[in-house]
């Protein structure tokens, strides 16, 4: 029996944490029962809904006894490692689902290359190895340096594994790297590509996939590439907005996803055209579908992605603003963190839709070589992309994270 028999609908959230918080919010705000799945017994999501249970989110036995308990009507993923099992439990309970092919493509970078490659779509010559032994040789077979190294498992994000090569002499350190985040061994080399990079959150509806938001985003110096900014609305306009646009509907469509939110990363290049490089079948991550996303294109992202998989209209996810919005990265200097200042103050000002430390006093700030190296965030929203970055750039001046060198005998 399903909670829609006595009037209810009632959804499965796979994550707790808190950056869902605005999710659960959000489902409890549509009049949906809410329950909330999360391995952490005290992950903050589980308390803010009406049931919230700690099970593993990649757990598909437990998530389905879970559903069946509470006659749950959706299971909803946010996340990349929820795509797959919410795909697993919808299609055991004939729930609404994305469907559990399109959930593998969607997780894996190197199957989702290859489908994209079948269907000719822009993306950089890339080869998939086990080994260091294999990246030299498919090294010597791309002949394009630098290359870009990364896992091909794409569940998890942040920049997890991923790397700049220069040399042949750093290629097997790279495959190292990229091997050291997931139990797959696969790892995918590609020819680094040189523009503007760009996320874009687009929404699939009734055989329609919409562009919602497009962004530009700044990086760490190389070897490592992880976001610093993720700027709205993008610089691009005209033929090459259009163009970056198209090919991020056209790799969510060769993907076969029937419906939801995606998250794709590509760049557009000086000379024109576009390299696509994944898609994950989820909204951003972090704080993109609540706040960011409902402020830069007017769309309640999260509330359509409750009801679209609740087989529900989800209104018509139109983009009606165009704002300016910077979701900004602190990244102080290594060390331990002595003491924190400005934050509170920085929190009050207009504009500012979040802010925080991912780090508290006594805490090592390490060098950053993924998103979760990151010390915190800032989300600073103003009309124009122009009067957003000045914001974030006096926030990040004002938020002063005071870390001291670690000695040896500390490190």
């Amino acid at each position: 029996m399903s909670g829609a028999m006595n009037g209810r609908r009632r959804v499965l959230i796979l994550g707790g944490g808190r950056y869902y918080l605005g999710a659960i919010e959000t489902a409890r705000r549509l009049g949906y029962f809410t329950a909330v799945a999360d391995r952490d017994p005290k992950a903050p999501g589980l308390a803010a809904a009406h049931a919230g249970r700690a099970v593993d989110i990649v757990d598909v036995p437990g998530l389905i006894a879970l559903a069946r308990e509470l006659r749950i009507d959706a299971v909803v993923p946010l996340n990349d490692f929820g795509v797959r099992p919410a795909a697993a439990v919808s299609a055991a309970m004939g729930l609404p689902g994305v469907g559990e092919g399109v959930a593998a493509l969607g997780t894996d970078k190197a199957a989702m290359r290859q489908r994209w490659r079948e269907r000719g779509l822009p993306q950089p010559r890339f080869a998939v190895v086990e080994s260091a032994e294999q990246a030299l040789a498919a090294a010597r077979e791309l002949a394009a340096w630098p290359l870009v190294c990364k896992p091909a498992d794409s569940r998890g994000g942040g920049s997890r594994g991923v790397s700049m090569v220069r040399t042949v002499e750093d290629l097997p350190a790279a495959v190292a790297f990229a091997q050291s985040f997931y139990a797959d061994r696969r790892v995918m080399l590609e020819e680094c590509v040189q523009g503007l990079e760009h996320s874009l959150e687009t929404f699939t509806w009734g055989g329609r996939t919409t562009v919602l938001a497009v962004s530009d985003k700044r990086k760490t110096p190389p070897p490592y590439r992880v976001d610093t900014d993720v700027i709205y609305p993008s610089v691009l306009g005209g033929d090459a907005l259009r163009a970056v646009e198209g090919a991020a509907c056209d790799a969510v469509r060769a993907l076969g996803l029937p419906f939801g939110p995606a998250h794709v990363e590509l760049c557009s290049l000086p000379g024109g055209g576009t390299a696509l490089f994944e898609v994950g079948l989820r909204p951003g991550g972090g704080h993109t579908p609540d706040p960011i996303v409902p402020w830069v294109a007017g769309v309640d992202v999260v509330a359509a992605t409750l009801r679209a998989y609740l087989g529900e209209e989800p209104g018509p996810p139109e983009p009606t603003a165009r704002r300016g919005c910077v979701y900004h990265f602190l990244t102080p200097k290594p060390g331990q963190v002595a003491r924190v200042e400005g934050l509170e103050d920085v929190r009050s000002w207009p504009g500012i839709l979040d802010a925080g430390l991912l780090v508290s006093p006594g805490d090592e700030i390490r060098p950053v070589r993924t998103g979760a190296d990151r010390a915190g965030f800032v989300v600073a929203a103003a009309e124009s992309r122009e009067q957003a970055l000045a914001l974030a750039q006096r926030a990040d001046a004002a938020i002063r994270v005071i870390a001291e060198e670690i000695r040896g005998d500390q490190a």
